[in-house]
């Protein structure tokens, strides 16, 4: 029973027990102690036969819900659970014949021989593109390296530079990284002084345009492989001008150097 319940039904009984003493005892001419004496009886029974109606129905909702829980509601479900089976009758499954389950079961066992047969065919494949492309890719690079090497050798470049300069080549195409320290260091001496930032540029960007590879990682490969020309420019301002087509140019912009 909520509190406020509890509180109002009491001052309730305690106004209709002293309504009544009052009428009593002004029907006697009793004074106001036994007015106060028969308010308190009064809401003494009154509170006791509210309290013996709500333990008598306490009682009686108990024992209704657990006969509804034991009894009740059991019936209820078997009956809907009836009427669900009775509805939804289950369809007997259809009886084959042995050739029909013999047939069934060849169908399976084609089936798994040609997934076989597909999966051995597409690794077959799949093994040549592959060793196609590897193929491919190294003839490729072979050519790149090939036209660097013929591109620099005009210009005395040394057999050391030229490997190291290979080496870097490999490094950016193959691997998508640049060397930042290089164990011998290309000088601007001799023939190697005509060569400008422009030319070099334009070396590094053919080079990356075969690949697609973007223009700040040619940039950053033009600085580390050639420092001499590129001590004094930074990555980001080189990539904004890697393309030089004016000018008088050794290493032109070349888009199908291959």
């Amino acid at each position: 029973m909520p509190k406020w319940f509890h509180i109002t039904v009491s001052v309730l009984l305690a106004l209709l027990a002293i309504g009544n003493s009052i009428l009593i005892c002004g029907e006697h001419h009793w004074g106001y102690i036994p007015c106060a004496a028969i308010a308190i009886v009064l809401f003494a029974c009154f509170y006791g036969f509210l309290r013996l109606c709500f333990w008598a129905g306490a009682k009686i909702t108990f024992a209704y819900a657990d006969a509804f829980q034991k009894h009740v509601r059991p019936r209820i479900e078997v009956e809907a659970i009836q009427k669900y089976i009775a509805e939804h009758p289950i369809e007997k499954p259809v009886q084959q014949s042995p050739i029909e389950e013999m047939a069934e079961h060849n169908k399976v066992l084609n089936q798994e021989v040609r997934l076989r047969r597909f999966m051995a065919t597409c690794k077959r494949e799949r093994e040549q593109y592959i060793a196609i492309k590897e193929k491919a890719d190294e003839e490729k690079l072979a050519k790149i390296q090939a036209y660097v090497r013929q591109t620099l050798m005009a210009f005395d470049f040394t057999d050391e530079e030229l490997f190291q300069v290979n080496e870097c080549i490999v490094s950016l195409v193959v691997h998508g990284v640049v060397v930042p320290t290089l164990p011998i260091k290309i000088e601007r001496t001799g023939k190697k002084m005509q060569l400008t930032q422009h030319d070099l540029a334009n070396l590094s960007w053919n080079i990356a345009n075969q690949y697609n590879l973007p223009n700040k990682l040619a940039a950053q490969f033009a600085q580390y492989t050639f420092p001499a020309w590129f001590w004094n420019t930074t990555t980001d301002t080189l990539a904004k001008k890697l393309k030089h087509r004016s000018g008088d140019l050794y290493i032109k912009i070349d888009e199908n150097i291959l």
